[in-house]
């Protein structure tokens, strides 16, 4: 039986729940490569101000806290209480911290979205879900966001991993949102440093486009 086989789908959010406990297992507030990170996030979508935004897998709030001062309306989900507690203390208050799951998330009823987020997330979305369910995810997020509206998507890449991290693994991913619609606006690969490891970050800002390209 599998890792993944192993957790029940009732006892998910505990599992990440387990990963915050204590609070930020990644680093996300204290290393320099995370920092860069997400400063190169921001960067890739600095060039306007966005109305509607949702980022999943907020964790506790790292990216969410530079993401507010660009956007009128912030919302972020993650499926870990005690890390949306976290986020919540660090604020700011002005964002809708929510405990949510992505694939009960109702992403059309709350949208439409100017911008979605998606930074180490999908990794985890095809680690616990089929990729039958994943891919009507990725369907239901492309009907959610306006057109001309963007998502980021940045994942990490491991050369020699065999698990989530997977080069091709992760290309599917950013493949996937391409085939149900988006267009990449932008791409490159940020590396850098964190500890011993050398990491790399597919990552991508894709755009809905005004006219849909319908892929065979």
């Amino acid at each position: 039986m599998s890792e993944r086989d192993e957790i029940d789908v009732k006892a998910r959010p505990a599992f990440f729940e387990d990963l915050w406990t204590p609070g930020d297992p990644w680093e996300f507030e204290t290393s320099e490569y995370e920092r860069r990170r997400f400063e190169r996030h921001l960067e890739l979508l600095g060039d306007r101000r966005y109305g509607d935004v949702l980022e999943i897998g907020c964790g506790a709030g790292a990216f969410t806290r530079l993401l507010a001062p660009l956007t009128d309306r912030l919302v972020a989900i993650e499926v870990a209480e005690n890390a949306v507690e976290r986020a919540r203390e660090l604020g700011p208050a002005g964002v809708d911290y929510r405990v949510a799951n992505a694939m009960d998330f109702d992403l059309a009823g709350e949208g439409p979205w100017d911008l979605v987020v998606l930074s180490d997330t999908m990794m985890y979305l095809g680690w616990l879900y089929t990729f039958s369910e994943v891919s009507r995810f990725a369907v239901q997020l492309f009907e959610s966001v306006v057109v001309g509206g963007r998502c980021l998507f940045g994942n990490t890449i491991l050369v020699d991993d065999t698990g989530l991290m997977t080069p091709w693994l992760i290309r599917t991913y950013h493949d996937l949102l391409r085939n149900v619609g988006f267009e990449p606006e932008r791409e490159e690969l940020f590396e850098g440093e964190q500890g011993d490891e050398q990491l790399q970050v597919l990552l991508s800002v894709f755009a809905k486009p005004r006219e849909l390209v319908v892929r065979t």
